[in-house]
């Protein structure tokens, strides 16, 4: 594992849970730590424990609501701004929710959540993160989930305004993250000094499921989670793949337990990835010309 001095690093959802032990872990190796969190006291409260319990005084966090593009938007900016570089970002910040909602952009929470916000924070990153690169390779992290493996773009329905099942729409959310890993890394080409992962923490002992539901549902979940590992273990594997020198230029890979391995066959499709780039795009504002959300038919042009 590389020592991390002279590193940046963006660790988003941040004051608990994985995003919390990563940048643990991240600070324990010298780095400069970025925590991103929704809530003042608690990234304050994250902060000073990180500082303490690791002696490096160079952790830091941002208040964000990342289900806002325009918070979104504000962070990368004050990102740029107050550093001039960024080697390791982890599009970590995640939610479940039972019953639907829609974020202020209008957009289904979980996959404006999920998937969306490591979406269009990488995209406003990436020119410095580019430049970091090419003095020892950045890297960008999405964390996914095996819920992956039950997950497909709903491409008639993306945000599920008809009907709502929540659990199909975490799935459709962590998909996503895979496929825009494959993609970016397609864009970035292997000479890229950035590489792309996605990671499967595992199952892990977090409250995730825990957030806004009812009795049963909380019931369900605590039964689910009860075999499953600590967020100190999952943050390891997520941290392997910000340290291993020996995975540079394994970029689009899907990665659970330090080790690549295959995702879904849905996840391999090309032409879903471009589609799925093309509706992102759409919805974060970054394309003047408007893609349809439904229908079969994938677009004729797919830009750079």
């Amino acid at each position: 594992m590389t020592a991390m001095r002279g590193r940046t690093c963006v660790v988003t959802g941040a004051t608990s849970g994985i995003g919390y032990e990563l940048a643990r872990i991240l600070a324990g190796r010298g780095a400069v730590v970025i925590g991103v969190g929704r809530d003042p006291v608690r990234c304050s409260e994250a902060a000073a424990r990180i500082r303490g319990e690791t002696g490096n005084q160079r952790v830091f966090f941002e208040i964000a609501d990342l289900s806002s593009q325009a918070e979104v938007r504000a962070l990368a900016g004050r990102i740029r701004d107050r550093h001039d570089r960024i080697d390791v970002l982890v599009n970590n910040a995640g939610g479940f929710a039972f019953r639907r909602r829609e974020t202020v952009d209008g957009i289904e929470m979980q996959f404006a959540l999920n998937y969306l916000a490591g979406f269009l924070l990488t995209r406003l990153l990436l020119p410095i993160m580019t430049a970091a690169g090419s003095s020892g390779g950045a890297r960008v992290i999405m964390v996914s989930s095996g819920s992956h493996f039950s997950g497909r773009i709903h491409w008639r329905d993306v945000g599920f305004g008809r009907l709502y099942n929540g659990l199909t729409a975490y799935d459709q959310s962590k998909f996503a993250a895979v496929l825009f890993t494959r993609e970016l890394a397609w864009r970035l080409g292997p000479d890229s000094p950035v590489g792309v992962y996605a990671v499967d923490p595992g199952l892990v002992k977090t409250d995730i499921g825990m957030k806004g539901t009812g009795g049963l549902v909380r019931t369900v979940w605590r039964l689910r989670t009860r075999s499953g590992i600590s967020p100190a273990e999952a943050a390891a594997t997520v941290a392997f793949l910000a340290l291993d020198p020996l995975i540079e230029g394994r970029t689009g890979l899907y990665w659970k337990g330090c080790r690549a391995v295959a995702p879904s066959k849905r996840a391999l499709d090309p032409r879903d990835a471009r589609r799925l780039w093309d509706l992102s795009e759409m919805l974060c504002g970054l394309t003047a010309a408007r893609a349809p959300l439904t229908g079969d038919s994938a677009p004729a042009t797919i830009p750079a």
